[in-house]
C-alpha cells in the first residue's frame, strides 16, 4: 500500500508499507506477557510513549529504497534496560571483527586512534589490543549497558555513555583514524546528524567501518515465517544502494561494501530458531507453551524436537533456502567509508 511518510535517508515523501505492528505486537516480540506481565505492560507503554503512536509501520521509500520504521524513533536506555537482561550475551567472534582488524592492520598507521560506538562488552576492543594493532589509551568506547561498560572499564579502556550526536560531548582524542559502528547504525535515528558529527572527529585519512544486518536475510526471514525485524530496536534497514545514497548526500566516499559469505549450517540454525521464536509470540501456541510453561529440563529437548519437526515438515522452505542461498549472503554487511569524497578526488586530478 502506497502512503505518505518521510524517508529519514532521502526525505522523499512516498513509500510503500511492508507491514504494520501494534504496540502490543511490538512488545511481545521482545518480552512475553507469559513471563512477566508487568514488565510486558511497562514495555508496551514505553514503546507507545517513544513512538507517540500505538501503531508502527515498516516502510520502503519509493525513491531511494531505504526501509525504515514510521514513526522513526530509536529505542532509548529505558527500552534496552527493559528488553535485555544484565548479562546479555554479546557475540565474541563476528565476521566484521575479522574484516575490520584486517583493514586497520593493513592501514599501516602506528597506534591508530579508534573510537567504537556501541562496544557491547568490548569483544572487538580486546582483539585490537591482543593483536597489538593499537594501544589501550588510543581506544575510546561508547556503551550504555551497565554490564558492557564494567567489562570495558575493567579491561582498562576509557568508556563513555554519551550521545555521540551531541556536539558538546568531549572525547579523549580530537580525532580518530577509525570509527567503528558494529550492529549499531540500524538502531539509530537522526542518521544525517550522526554522520555530520563523525566527519568532524575523523582524521584526514580516517575511515568509518559500519556493519549492519544483511537486508536480504531479514527480508527472507520476514517473508517465511521467521522473526520480524522489529522497531524500535531496528529502525533502519540498509543495503549497498542506500549506503551509496547516504555517502552521496553527505559528501563522503563508500570505499568498499562487503557481504558476509553464506553458510548453510549457520543459516538453517538461525532461520528455524527464529521461526520457533516467532511462533512463540502467540501466547496460545505450542511453541509458547514449550518456551514459557514447560519444565526447565524438558524445555531444551522440546524446543529441539519442535525445531527439527518444523524443519522436516517444510520441504518447500528447504528448497527455497538452497535455491536462494547464493543470492542471500551471510548475516552481516560491512561498509567502509572515507572522508575524501569523489568530488574532491576529481578536483585534485585536474
Amino acid at each position: 500500500m502506497k502512503i505518505f511518510s518521510t524517508c529519514p535517508l532521502c526525505f522523499c515523501d512516498n513509500a510503500t508499507i511492508l507491514w504494520e505492528a501494534s504496540s502490543s505486537e511490538q512488545a511481545s516480540h521482545f518480552l512475553s506477557p507469559l513471563v512477566n506481565k508487568d514488565k510486558y505492560e511497562k514495555l508496551k507503554e514505553h514503546i507507545q510513549y517513544l513512538q507517540k503512536a500505538s501503531l508502527v509501520s515498516v516502510n520502503k521509500c519509493s525513491e531511494c529504497g531505504f526501509i525504515y520504521s514510521f514513526p522513526n524513533f530509536a529505542g532509548d536506555k529505558k527500552f534496552y534496560d527493559l528488553i535485555f537482561s544484565d548479562t546479555n550475551k554479546y557475540p565474541q567472534n563476528r565476521w566484521e571483527f575479522i574484516k575490520s582488524l584486517e583493514i586497520i592492520k593493513n592501514s599501516k598507521i602506528t597506534n591508530p586512534k579508534i573510537l567504537e560506538i556501541g562496544s557491547g562488552d568490548g569483544a572487538f576492543i580486546r582483539k585490537l589490543v591482543k593483536k597489538r594493532i593499537t594501544t589501550k589509551n588510543a581506544i575510546t568506547a561508547i556503551e550504555y549497558s551497565t554490564y558492557g561498560k564494567s567489562k570495558i572499564k575493567n579491561f582498562g579502556i576509557e568508556c563513555l555513555s554519551i550521545d555521540i550526536k551531541e556536539i558538546n560531548n568531549r572525547l579523549p582524542h580530537k580525532e580518530y583514524d577509525f570509527i567503528c559502528l558494529f550492529q549499531v547504525l540500524e538502531h539509530l535515528d537522526n542518521i544525517h546528524k550522526l554522520i555530520d558529527r563523525l566527519k568532524k572527529i575523523l582524521s584526514k585519512n580516517g575511515q568509518l567501518l559500519i556493519a549492519v544486518p544483511n537486508e536480504k536475510i531479514i527480508k527472507f526471514n520476514e517473508l517465511n515465517g521467521a522473526l520480524l525485524d522489529m522497531p524500535p530496536n531496528h529502525i533502519g534497514r540498509w543495503s549497498k544502494n542506500t549506503f551509496i545514497k547516504y555517502c552521496d548526500l553527505n559528501n563522503i566516499n563508500l570505499v568498499e561494501h562487503k557481504v558476509e559469505p553464506f553458510s548453510l549450517k549457520k543459516f538453517l540454525f538461525m532461520f528455524f530458531s527464529y521461526r520457533f521464536l516467532r511462533k512463540a509470540q502467540n501466547v496460545n501456541s505450542i511453541a509458547a507453551y514449550i518456551r514459557y510453561k514447560s519444565n526447565q529440563n524438558l524445555k531444551k529437548i522440546f524446543t529441539i524436537i519442535f525445531i527439527i519437526a518444523d524443519f522436516l515438515f517444510s520441504p518447500k522452505l528447504l528448497f527455497k533456502i538452497i535455491f536462494s542461498s547464493a543470492k542471500l549472503g551471510g548475516e552481516t554487511q560491512l561498509a567502509r567509508i572515507s572522508r575524501v569524497s569523489k568530488k574532491n578526488k576529481d578536483l585534485h586530478h585536474h
